[in-house]
């Protein structure tokens, strides 16, 4: 996930320029293909490609889980998912569906979906929301290296990570555990999901859709990160970092 190169660098307090060897994060341009059709093309860190593909589709809503895929198959750089029946890439697009959970008007699965999450009943210490924040930053080795990826965990409810994966874009992260835990079977209503990335609305777009009662960052959520995850019911927790964290909606799942 890392490459080498020459790079130069400029030093203030001496005035100098020295010539170094630096690791850098790949970048690479995948594409994934549903029943023989192109659905997206991904700018991601090219590991854990079929994970990738899988969580992409399962967190845009496309399919609920592995029991729908009938085949998985890289090809170089492109990806190939064989669904069973015919699945037309004509989701809802996301902002309309979003403003739609924001109106009080979601469609029936999503409703029933955020029922499920509102009645999980769950309980996560304050000491379980550090531990997550500290399997990021014990497993994001690449991040550490170069700087240039974050970092996803699923995070079970006695603290040890179900799923973890790193890469260029935030959201490619989430879908690469999202994607690795459906294919162990997991279930994920028991799993705190952890990110270094912004809680936006995509991002709790994608928890809702696994049913993923907490997610929890070491950054910041947005307006409507916020705002969807309290329609939702999720529990958002943010800038994990020094002892402390922000709780922002659904507060009584986290305890002292």
């Amino acid at each position: 996930m890392l490459i080498e190169i020459e790079i130069l660098r400029f030093d203030s307090s001496r005035g100098t320029f020295k010539a170094l060897r630096d690791l850098v994060a790949i970048e690479d341009i995948v594409s994934l293909y549903v029943n023989d059709n192109l659905y997206t093309t991904f700018h991601c860190t090219p590991f854990k490609i079929e994970d990738l593909a899988l969580g992409r589709l399962i967190t845009d809503g496309l399919i609920e889980g592995v029991r729908e895929v009938l085949e998985v198959r890289v090809s170089g750089r492109d990806v190939y998912v064989s669904l069973l029946g015919v699945k037309a890439a004509n989701i809802m697009e996301k902002p309309r569906l979003i403003a739609a959970i924001l109106r009080g008007a979601p469609p029936e699965r999503i409703l029933r979906l955020s029922q499920r999450i509102k009645s999980n009943d769950l309980k996560f210490s304050a000491d379980a929301i550090f531990k997550a924040a500290n399997v990021l930053n014990t497993l994001a080795k690449v991040f550490r290296a170069s700087g240039g990826t974050h970092a996803a965990a699923l995070i079970s409810d006695n603290c040890e990570a179900v799923a973890f994966a790193e890469d260029i874009g935030r959201h490619n992260a989430v879908d690469k555990v999202v994607g690795e835990a459906a294919a162990k079977g997991v279930d994920f209503c028991r799993l705190i999901l952890a990110s270094t990335g912004r809680l936006t609305s995509e991002i709790v777009l994608k928890a809702a859709w696994i049913g993923v009662p907490v997610i929890v960052s070491l950054s910041a959520p947005t307006s409507m990160g916020i705002k969807l995850a309290e329609a939702l019911g999720l529990t958002l927790v943010g800038f994990v970092k020094g002892g402390r964290f922000n709780i922002y909606t659904s507060l009584d799942r986290i305890i002292s």
